[in-house]
């Protein structure tokens, strides 16, 4: 009978303790969730943020066209600056390295705006028009951040 009492009171004690650390688990979440979206919201890119903006102020879809189109060259130029500032810091092979790599990217790109092109062309319908520049944007996007990421790194290597 004692060890039945015993683990009875161990069982209680460990659902008690769950059932507490649950509500504590949930408590810490709630409180740090909007901070985490807040954060998120702070570390928004400059060119994203003007995008945003732009498409509130105009959201027909000439305007999300126009606004996309500006962002795009926006992360085109922003890609090239990365691009410059990379090539200004890698020693000689790294240098060729990076130049084969882009090389390379710019064929992907290239290829893959064709394949987004010959998708969007056969649906019909003006929502899939600014669709179709944001697809684009997001890719040039993605490299100027990967080429930007590559630069930090070497930023918060140097003494």
């Amino acid at each position: 009978m004692a060890g039945y009492v015993e683990t009875t009171l161990r069982v209680r004690h460990n659902y008690l303790f769950m059932k507490n650390s649950i509500r504590y688990g949930l408590l810490l979440l709630s409180l740090w969730l909007p901070t985490f979206v807040y954060a998120q919201e702070e570390q928004k890119h400059p060119i994203d943020k003007a995008l945003e903006i732009c498409t509130d102020k105009n959201p027909s879809t000439a305007g999300m066209v126009n606004c996309t189109d500006a962002a795009y060259k926006k992360w085109d130029q922003e890609l090239n600056k990365n691009y410059r500032t990379l090539m200004a810091r890698l020693k000689p092979a790294g240098k060729q390295l990076l130049k084969s790599a882009q090389l390379s990217w710019i064929a992907y790109r290239d290829n893959e705006f064709k394949l987004i092109d010959s998708i969007y062309d056969g649906i019909q319908g003006t929502m899939y028009i600014p669709m179709r520049i944001d697809e684009k944007m997001q890719i040039v996007k993605q490299r100027a951040l990967a080429l930007a990421s590559h630069v930090d790194m070497l930023d918060e290597a140097e003494p």
